[in-house]
């Protein structure tokens, strides 16, 4: 279960720059009270359906941000785009050490059930991959894109 949220967040990720959010609210209260009251300074606010889950995304203080709901309200996961600046120490040593020949395209920081986590993207000379790395600086690349010629 815990590699298809990943996935499910690698392929948004990739896509997020391609994705056409409604710009209406969902029309599901539970979901629309939930994100009220636990996102109450967020502005911009769109949202799509996707795989039985209510994504919204939004801005809070300047982070571009994304969170998953299912139809009753709870929240899933929260997506952050951040820079590696704002990582735990131990984990923005591992991108250090990760991307030397790397170019970092974006991270992710992840808040999944009191799990934190970050996705990696980056840009490598045959092709494009995607890391998790933990809090603690654990990694393992989930995804492999060759890069088209």
């Amino acid at each position: 279960m815990k590699k298809v949220f990943v996935m499910l967040f690698a392929v948004v990720i990739a896509a997020s720059a391609w994705a056409s959010p409604s710009p209406s609210p969902v029309e599901n209260e539970k979901v629309m009270a939930a994100f009220e009251k636990q996102f109450t300074e967020a502005v911009d606010v769109s949202w799509t359906e996707k795989q039985g889950y209510f994504l919204a995304s939004f801005k809070l203080n300047n982070d571009r941000m994304l969170a998953w709901y299912t139809a009753d309200g709870e929240v899933e996961a929260v997506h952050r785009l951040i820079q590696q600046k704002q990582m735990t120490f131990l984990a923005s040593e591992a991108v250090t050490q990760l991307t030397k020949d790397k170019q970092i395209l974006n991270i992710a920081e992840i808040s999944k059930q009191g799990e934190l986590f970050y996705l990696v993207k980056t840009d490598e000379a045959k092709c494009f991959s995607i890391y998790k790395v933990s809090a603690s600086g654990d990694y393992t690349r989930i995804s492999k894109t060759k890069k088209r010629k």
